[in-house]
């Protein structure tokens, strides 16, 4: 019987990390309260001297009392009102959004656990999903000096999170290594497959407990990234009429050459139909130029997803929810239902021509990523996760044992020896064999690239 991620434990227990860098290193490990974290965390614990979880607080879970490592997690009260507890115990509140929720935590594990360890000679590594941690270190290390020269690094798993450590480090100087696994071949071409599909099964069961079905229905894919792509090849093979939009021209003609139906801009007539909304682009995706076409086309419901690993995709609109803006003129909310996981908004709409038309906005999830929202869910299950995870440690590892690595930007596959593609092939041949898949099949994915590969690699360098 296979252990849950046993390509990481042979790894871990094939370490031939001196026993000095063992103890001298603290893990701060940001990631997604989900199983397979808290599986990452054990293994890591079995390796350094202190692993300090932070649990992303997208659903209501909470890390178990583990003795191989210490969580700092929180659960949403209320809209923007998040209790927050080290451990089990209650630490205190926060008002605010998800990201700055996210960054108290941060704050509070550094100070009570990290630079007290920190003083007395050890060393801080930071394996990371969201690149949510720059700005707290910058601020802590204005008050506690001794951070300075001893974070050997960062270790980051997302697209989003490498492309903020990148635009920081550009502009102000990069204060400590950035190795980012985001745009690995493993990352974009194998687990891509399972992210969208789990996107695509768990939008269709909140579109069941809705009474309606994904299929039959006008979608709209906004993004054609690495997930907006694999979820568009899903989409293609089922009875949906979906149209693929992205702000990037280069991007919508690599959909356009793949044979997908694509729109170069946002206009009423896209939504003469009820339509399903999903947003795949770890920034702010629904514009007020989408909103209005909505209200201005002859559709009645519209129903809006996240795909993304972020809480940005709906952002102005839920702003105006929270009349933190104003709605567009003439648009009235008259009613707001909870049901199953999504948010049913009602509004009255007096459009251009002085009509006036009733409009359903169904909020899925509540704008997070709907593979991460139920509390019971399983976005990637242990063995899928294992790979990415191994990537994620094998430059944890590097980065111990070369504490003088050079300050910049550093991509798996892209950046030579130990993160080389070869290195990558030899890796997933291991993983499928470990794991009884096919070789064939895995393969086959691994060498299906994006058309924009080398683009996406370094698009937010643009």
């Amino acid at each position: 019987m296979l252990t849950a991620m046993c390509f990481l434990e042979e790894m871990a227990q094939q370490a031939a990390l001196p026993q000095s860098i063992r103890e001298q290193t603290i893990i701060l490990h940001i990631n997604h309260c989900v199983e397979n974290s808290y599986s990452f965390n054990r293994v890591l614990g079995s390796l350094f001297r202190k692993v300090i979880f932070i649990g992303i607080p997208y659903n209501q879970h909470r890390p178990p009392e583990d003795p191989a490592f210490l969580s700092y997690s929180a659960a949403e009260e209320e809209a923007r009102r998040y209790l927050l507890y080290r451990g089990s115990e209650r630490a205190g509140g926060y008002q605010g959004d998800l990201r700055g929720c996210v960054r108290e935590m941060i704050r509070a594990a550094m100070e009570k656990e990290v630079i007290p360890l920190l003083e007395e000679d050890c060393r801080l590594l930071i394996l990371e999903d969201g690149g949510y941690h720059y700005e707290v270190i910058r601020e802590l290390t204005e008050t506690y000096p001794v951070l300075q020269g001893r974070v050997l690094g960062v270790v980051e798993q997302t697209n989003y999170g490498t492309a903020r450590g990148f635009q920081i480090g550009e502009t102000e100087g990069y204060a400590y290594p950035l190795m980012s696994v985001s745009r690995s071949e493993i990352k974009m071409n194998v687990e891509s497959v399972f992210i969208a599909q789990r996107v695509v099964e768990e939008l269709s069961l909140y579109l069941y407990s809705l009474n309606t079905f994904l299929d039959f229905h006008r979608v709209l894919l906004v993004g054609y990234g690495v997930i907006g792509r694999r979820v568009a090849q899903i989409l293609k093979q089922r009875f949906t009429e979906f149209t693929v939009y992205d702000t990037a021209p280069w991007i919508r003609h690599a959909a356009l050459e793949e044979g997908f139906h694509v729109c170069e801009e946002i206009r009423p007539a896209l939504f003469d139909k009820d339509t399903i909304l999903i947003a795949i682009t770890g920034n702010a995706s629904f514009s007020e130029e989408m909103l209005a076409a909505f209200l201005e086309g002859s559709a009645e419901q519209l129903y809006l997803i996240s795909g993304s690993s972020q809480e940005v995709e709906f952002s102005g609109l839920l702003s105006m929810l929270r009349k933190e803006r104003p709605f567009p003129a003439g648009l009235k909310l008259t009613g707001h239902q909870v049901c199953d996981g999504a948010d049913r908004y009602t509004f009255r709409y007096t459009g251009t021509d002085g009509e006036e038309t009733v409009k359903e906005i169904c909020l899925i999830a509540k704008g997070r990523p709907v593979n991460f929202y139920r509390q019971e869910v399983i976005s990637l299950t242990d063995c899928m996760i294992d790979i990415v995870f191994s990537e994620i440690l094998l430059m944890a590892f590097w980065l111990c044992e070369h504490p003088d690595t050079e300050k910049k930007l550093y991509l798996f596959g892209k950046d030579g020896e130990p993160f080389d593609d070869k290195r990558e092939e030899e890796m997933l041949r291991k993983w499928l064999g470990l794991y009884g898949l096919s070789e064939e099949a895995g393969m086959r994915a691994f060498q299906d690239s994006h058309p924009m590969e080398e683009q996406l690699r370094g698009a937010w360098k643009r």
